[in-house]
């Protein structure tokens, strides 16, 4: 007869078998596995290689297009602006964008007043009853928008100052330097406090929308001062991008404004840069309005050469 003795052996064998087949069975898809991992790993690394050497390609090819447009630019832009009078207002975003884009305005022969620098308190909300009060004690008697906007309100003062003609034979150089120094005086904005002679022509240049705290009427306040711009004169709007909240799609998108100005997106490259020179000049020369670079909204990358 089987005793008890007998069946803790057998279960304990039973138990050490299951035991060692683990073991070994474990040790042998771990080996399998690892394996597998290691070929994995080694294709990722080959792949992430490709990428890298890919991305740096991609990089150098970007930047010998930005030297070849530099190197094109005197042929395609030459005399197109010579004889014009071009101011530049940059919002904080397009601050960092300015340079590049007076650099070919100069190379097509413009005259460049600017960059006048629109300080971040202006699109404040705010600051809109200040801005407002400001702006009716620096032009009492002049015909501004008649409601609470301080930023339209402020925005069509610059408009005039910065683009209106002079009435003949009565240069209006005080008052301009009167408006310019209070709001730089204010910290609204800085540049030139003195134009002797208003604009032809202006850019507005801007980069990226806000996003963050009362991000939706900072945005609101820059399509303003384009809108004014855009009512005392002509204006190209350059920015970075055309994407959600920037003042590039909002203008895009409402036929009123996409009829009294020009936009160029792309602004941040050398491309950008001609772009607005060019679609400036179309602005001026032929009194053509359109919407150029690559993002959504534009109509060509570049305005007809005509």
């Amino acid at each position: 007869m089987i005793n008890f003795r007998y069946h803790m052996v057998s279960l304990a064998a039973v138990f050490l078998a299951l035991a060692v087949g683990a073991v070994f069975g474990t040790a042998a898809a771990n080996g399998l596995a690892s394996d597998v991992l290691s070929d994995s790993l080694s294709a990722a690394h080959k792949a992430n290689k490709q990428l890298r050497q890919t991305a740096d390609d991609l990089q150098a090819e970007a930047s010998h297009k930005d030297d070849y447009i530099n190197e094109t630019a005197p042929a395609v832009l030459r005399s197109t602006l010579v004889g014009r009078r071009v101011v530049v207002v940059t919002t904080p975003s397009g601050r960092d964008h300015a340079d590049g884009v007076i650099e070919k305005l100069e190379l097509a022969g413009a005259a460049v007043t600017g960059p006048i620098d629109i300080q971040e308190a202006f699109f404040n909300p705010k600051d809109k009853l200040d801005l407002l009060a400001l702006t009716r004690r620096s032009a009492p008697s002049s015909t501004l928008p008649a409601n609470s906007d301080g930023v339209e309100t402020a925005s069509a003062l610059l408009a005039k100052v910065l683009l209106t003609p002079d009435p003949p034979g009565a240069p209006l150089v005080a008052s301009r330097s009167v408006v310019l120094s209070a709001y730089a005086d204010a910290g609204y904005l800085t540049g030139p406090k003195r134009i002797d002679r208003p604009a032809d022509a202006a850019v507005l240049v801007t980069g990226a929308a806000y996003v963050e705290q009362d991000s939706a009427d900072r945005n609101r306040a820059i399509v303003t001062m384009a809108a004014q711009l855009g009512t005392a004169g002509r204006i190209v709007l350059a920015g970075t991008a055309a994407g959600d909240g920037s003042a590039i799609e909002a203008v895009r998108g409402d036929e009123a404004l996409t009829g009294r100005i020009s936009t160029v997106d792309g602004v941040a490259g050398a491309q950008g840069h001609v772009v607005t020179a060019l679609a400036l000049a179309e602005r001026i020369a032929a009194d053509r309005v359109g919407s150029y670079g690559t993002a959504e909204g534009a109509d060509a990358l570049t305005p007809r050469q005509r």
